[in-house]
């Protein structure tokens, strides 16, 4: 085993990081625990879960989850692991479940982290995938101990977050303190639950607020999105999922049919239907008006309602 393992979330920031000349392997672990059921199971039923999940959403079944997992295991041996994780919600899901699954597991005899916001040569910072060799390289000297508040955080973090129960969510928002960028994580997470008038998450309303407003191609949809939501910042898998639901509620035409991807994006030309804009006018409720079949990690939401609702002005969890 290697002295010294890095792990990142992604391939990208994990081929630039190879070319930093830093001491020290690679490992990569990156599933997308903002979509699909995320759950406290074993690792076998894990894996089935989130393996049909991802097929459902029109990707190949390739194991990489266990591989991922085999991986930081395996790097939990090294004298020093170093976390690469960014402030987003995406990030910070993983970097909560990595900590949580290394406690468990058996600790590094030093376990460390890079983590940002911002970089100053990145004016629309999205991610350490922005940056060059040299850049990641002057992060290195940045990285700090993890904390025993920050390991503890992390663990009741994952252990809220893969409940059915999302009361205790806020609770946490508003009490993490050790690592950085969690509570901002968590207050994004429960955006995306349905809003109280609506019923669509923030995600929803922002793409089709920019479809009314006469956006009409994947691409601008994703700039337009990275650009005011940052905490978030959308994949094209995640934007084909987003319209593939928006237009099967009805409130679009145009939704993408293909599998997830640049292609399917670049295909579409989507436009908002009259039932759309009542929906975003908050005249109608889209759970009461359609329905919703949705995970938010371990909160299944179904039904027509009640459900689990975020309402952002009173900062507070509804069901309605």
């Amino acid at each position: 085993m290697e002295r010294i393992v890095h792990v990142t979330n992604g391939d990208t920031t994990a081929d630039t990081l190879s070319l930093a000349e830093l001491p020290g392997e690679i490992r990569v672990w990156a599933d997308a625990l903002d979509e699909g059921p995320v759950r406290a199971v074993s690792d076998d039923e894990n894996y089935k879960v989130r393996g049909e999940f991802w097929e459902s959403r029109g990707y190949e079944k390739d194991g990489r989850l266990a591989d991922w997992d085999k991986g930081v295991d395996e790097a939990a041996k090294a004298e020093e692991l170093i976390l690469w994780f960014e402030h987003d919600l995406f990030d910070q899901l993983a970097l909560i479940r990595l900590i949580a699954r290394l406690h468990k597991k058996g600790l590094p005899q030093t376990l460390t982290i890079v983590s940002i916001d911002r970089h100053p040569d990145v004016p629309n910072f999205l991610g350490m995938g922005q940056l060059k060799p040299e850049q990641l390289a002057a992060l290195w000297p940045q990285r700090t101990p993890l904390s025993r508040d920050a390991i503890d955080e992390a663990i009741s973090t994952w252990l809220a977050v893969t409940n059915s129960d999302p009361r205790a969510l806020p609770f946490l928002m508003r009490r993490v303190k050790a690592l950085p960028f969690l509570a901002g994580a968590i207050e994004r997470l429960l955006e995306e639950y349905p809003d109280p008038t609506s019923g669509m998450s923030r995600t929803e309303r922002q793409v089709l607020a920019a479809v009314a407003r006469g956006e009409g191609s994947g691409p601008g949809l994703m700039l337009q999105s990275h650009t005011s939501d940052p905490r978030y910042p959308i994949t094209d898998g995640k934007l084909v999922s987003v319209l593939k639901g928006l237009g099967s509620a009805g409130f679009i035409e145009g939704a993408p049919t293909g599998k997830p991807g640049p292609e399917t994006l670049a295909a579409i030309k989507p436009t908002i239907t009259p039932l759309g804009r009542q929906a975003l006018a908050g005249a109608i409720d889209r759970v009461h008006e359609v329905g919703i079949d949705e995970w938010r990690c371990g909160v299944h939401l179904s039904g027509k309602g009640p459900v689990w609702r975020w309402d952002s002005r009173e900062r507070k969890l509804i069901e309605r």
